[in-house]
């Protein structure tokens, strides 16, 4: 057979373009052929599809500039084509004839080539072999034969038509390879940057086998030679070459080997190696170059899968730079203003709140000139850190440069959020940063401006936060301000009163009002309902639905709710040996429920009151609403069931406001439902609040729990209520909050009634 010649082994895959031409798509496989117009067409060039991929937006004239014009002649042999497109780094070359373009050379279309004469061989073999035998049966073998060869050889070729390795498509290949070229064993291995060994596929051995070996191939030895060397292997018994090592003890036995690198522009991927024919014949030079083609190609692969990855990381390092702050890693102003833009426009939609605070360190300089950059730099850092930890998920930091920052507040409630946020971040600055050997004190100044209040405006938005931050260093530093006085004024309200809340216990300014909870049938008082009020003596009477709140943010509800239950609780005992032994009825928030909960503290609060004021357990009563029993349902109901094996009694206020689920009414251990004032309020006159209430209290009277009706304020309230299985009824009709002496007095007149 003659000597394979580049003319022989054409690409089919070129399409022939104009050099001012721009590409319309990027096509796998693809080859274009580039042509100037003058008085006679002119060949410039090739350009592949990875040249477009590289340079999606070249015209094909820039695309052809920025390769080598090589071209060659089609008589000329496919292994020097094969080692110029290795010394020139290049997956395909012209084809000229006397100056006029032929076509395109590939190494897959060398490769095909060779397959396709491979099989050729097979064929005649297969022919001669059935001329010199008769027995139909070994006909039968070789055909079978021929069928696996051709399925091997079109799996060498699926291997090659991808982009990226995947131990799936190696195994493909090696078997392939194995059953292309009749090998009883063969295995492709594959390097890293290193040399390291980092995928290891066989063929020819089950895995009970593989694993007996112990270990890979350690490529000393012949395999070392083969990537050390970059040179192919052919022996015809390797126990008689000095080279042979490096395989483990329980590696299958080899006598004949055929070697190859995968290797491309001189850069060696790993080694494809094949042992012993089935036949008993040795490897012949075609087997050598096809298993040689196949590496070549595979090496463009593993380079195309390489290179992709290392565009790949280069994109996500370039977006990173453009995005993100070098020295914090937190987002800079690009990417703050993409977020922002962003939530602008949700906002828009969805009248949401978004505060901006621009934050400035105010001793920065200062720092910097006595400690160096260094711990600058550092405490920036630090800073940094800091600010985030003050921060909900969606919420963005982000620093500018220097030492100013801007934090983004999307989805706040109003602009009291954003002063509380600020408050958190100059706490947590005013705490001292250990920056390498020196304890520093870093403290801030904060300017806070509102998206829609201030402007509609991302830039105008910054510019207010700005002025705004000016104003605070103005007034001394270490603190915040609004860009608008309204606003400064209501968080400057809610500073003091956050300041005088702290005190209020240790200064006694808290005192309990009492409101009766009273028979509906005969006007008696069964209970008192323990309501918090405060006194301060720069603010006035506070109400509690100005504290409370507050309160639960700080967790300042925890030591108020320990003082509220106690000093009921004394209350409730010193009525009871007065011989007026009533029900108190105490209030728990939802923080401090569940922060004494989480800590196991609430069982252990109940009872050392109950054993410090020696009130009867009987006597108290714990109200909760729903929204505190649907949250950790199960270690809630431990609780509560805990609570009730005291002898405590349990109600769940404001019934019918939140989940008003008829399970959880099962499940927890009630006793007394609580209808809020808001169906009570229209009862008279809205027959939806007068069938809420009848579904209540019918609901209430089958499970046996007693039913307490807020906010009765007139007769014909209670006249309603009475018909409808009602127990009691507390509200201004009976007896506003008032204090104990007042509440006392109020039991008195009731325990007469009865008598």
């Amino acid at each position: 057979m003659k000597q394979l010649a580049v003319g022989d082994c054409l690409w089919p895959h070129v399409r022939r373009v104009m050099e001012e031409e721009r590409p319309c798509s990027v096509e796998r496989n693809i080859v274009f052929a580039v042509f100037r117009e003058a008085p006679v067409e002119e060949f410039c060039g090739l350009a592949t599809d990875h040249d477009i991929s590289k340079h999606p937006n070249w015209i094909f004239a820039d695309l052809v500039e920025h390769r080598p014009m090589l071209s060659i002649a089609p008589k000329l042999g496919v292994r020097k084509a094969l080692c110029l497109m290795d010394e020139n780094q290049l997956g395909a070359l012209a084809v000229l004839n006397k100056g006029q373009f032929v076509g395109v050379v590939t190494r897959q279309s060398i490769l095909e080539v060779l397959l396709n004469r491979e099989r050729l061989l097979l064929k005649e073999t297969m022919r001669l072999k059935v001329a010199a035998e008769t027995n139909h049966e070994q006909t039968v073998v070789w055909v079978g034969r021929l069928a696996a060869l051709n399925d091997a050889a079109r799996s060498l070729l699926g291997v090659l038509a991808h982009t990226s390795i995947e131990t799936e498509l190696l195994q493909a290949g090696i078997d392939a390879l194995c059953n292309l070229l009749d090998a009883r064993y063969g295995a492709i291995g594959i390097v890293d940057n290193v040399g390291a060994l980092t995928e290891f596929i066989y063929a020819g051995i089950g895995d009970e086998q593989a694993q007996q070996i112990g270990h890979l191939p350690e490529g000393r030895g012949l395999l070392g030679v083969v990537i050390e060397e970059n040179l192919s292997l052919r022996l015809a018994d390797m126990g008689k070459d000095p080279r042979s090592a490096g395989f483990p003890q329980h590696h299958p036995h080899m006598t004949s080997l055929l070697a190859v690198p995968i290797s491309h522009q001189g850069r060696v991927y790993g080694r494809i190696y094949l042992s012993d024919k089935y036949s008993g014949e040795l490897f012949t030079k075609n087997d050598e170059e096809l298993a040689l083609s196949f590496a070549h190609s595979l090496s463009l692969v593993i380079d195309n899968a390489r290179e992709i990855e290392e565009v790949k990381r280069a994109r996500q390092r370039l977006d990173y730079i453009a995005h993100f702050d070098a020295l914090t890693e937190l987002p800079n102003r690009t990417l703050l203003t993409d977020r922002a833009l962003q939530f602008i426009a949700q906002a828009q939609r969805k009248h949401d709140i978004i505060a901006f605070l621009f934050l400035d360190l105010d001793n920065f300089k200062a720092i910097n000139d006595t400690f160096g950059h260094a711990v600058g730099d550092e405490l920036l850092r630090a800073v940094a850190k800091r600010i985030s930890g003050c921060l909900r998920e969606g919420d963005t930091p982000s620093r500018m440069g220097g030492d100013e920052f801007i934090i983004m507040l999307p989805n706040i409630a109003d602009s009291l959020d954003a002063a509380k946020v600020a408050i958190k971040i100059l706490h947590a600055l005013n705490e001292p940063l250990q920056v390498q050997q020196h304890q520093i004190y870093s403290r801030a100044s904060i300017g806070i401006s509102i998206y829609p209040d201030n402007s509609l405006s991302f830039d105008e938005l910054l510019a207010q936060a700005d002025s705004a931050l000016y104003h605070a260093k103005k007034l001394g530093k270490n603190n915040y301000q609004f860009f608008t006085p309204e606003m400064n004024s209501a968080a400057q309200y809610y500073l003091k009163l956050e300041h005088h809340l702290r005190q209020a216990l240790e200064l006694d300014e808290l005192v309990l009002h009492y409101q009766p909870q009273v028979k509906i049938d005969n006007g008696c008082i069964i209970g008192m309902e323990a309501l918090i009020r405060w006194h301060n003596h720069a603010l006035g009477i506070v109400m509690p639905d100005q504290f409370i709140g507050l309160a639960e943010e700080t967790g300042l509800i925890v030591p108020i709710g320990a003082w509220v239950l106690r000093t009921a609780c004394k209350q409730a005992r010193a009525w009871q040996l007065a011989g007026m032994p009533i029900r108190i009825a105490v209030n728990l928030s939802g923080r401090q429920f569940h922060r004494f909960q989480d800590q196991r503290q609430l069982l252990d609060v109940v009872l050392d009151v109950l054993k410090e004021t020696e009130l009867s357990p009987e006597l108290l009563e714990l109200e909760i609403t729903e929204s505190i029993l649907m949250h950790k349902l199960d270690t809630t109901l431990d609780t509560l069931n805990q609570i009730k094996q005291l002898g405590v009694r349990i109600s769940v206020d404001d019934f019918g406001t939140g989940y008003s689920s008829l399970s959880y009414l099962k499940r927890f251990p009630l006793d007394t439902l609580k209808i809020d004032k808001s169906f009570v309020k229209d009862i008279c006159t809205d027959a939806n609040d007068r069938a809420i209430v009848s579904a209540i209290s019918a609901m209430a009277g089958q499970l046996k729990l007693e039913l307490v009706a807020e906010g009765v304020e007139d007769q014909s309230q209670l006249d309603f209520l009475g018909g409808q299985q009602c127990n009691y009824g507390q509200g201004y009709f009976f007896s506003k909050p008032v204090p104990a002496e007042q509440a006392s007095a109020l039991l008195r007149q009731s325990v007469l009634q009865q008598q």
